[in-house]
């Protein structure tokens, strides 16, 4: 139950949601797609680890949780953001 409610608050956080929008939209930029996924990964990564260790100053165990469920939480804000713009590509 714990995880679930970090998930849900980590997916419908808007800072986050900005973020992770910037870093897919600035990765669909980059022309060659190992560079794309390689830098994806690395943004979503980063923002996971930013919230826990440096936003809420958490540290130990707690600090590494909620970064591992924020890169799930991460992709997850991806897989809609790329789904919203396969469907904007199919309507328009």
């Amino acid at each position: 139950m714990l995880l679930t409610a970090i998930v849900l608050a980590q997916i419908l956080d808007p800072i986050r949601i900005i973020l992770v929008g910037i870093a897919f939209f600035v990765s669909r930029l980059v022309e060659h797609q190992g560079a794309r996924l390689l830098g994806l990964i690395v943004a979503l990564a980063a923002i996971a680890a930013f919230f826990p260790f440096v936003i809420f100053g958490q540290t130990g165990g707690a600090a590494w949780i909620s970064a591992a469920v924020g890169v799930i939480s991460n992709v997850l804000i991806v897989l809609v953001l790329a789904g919203l713009q396969k469907l904007y590509r199919r309507v328009f």
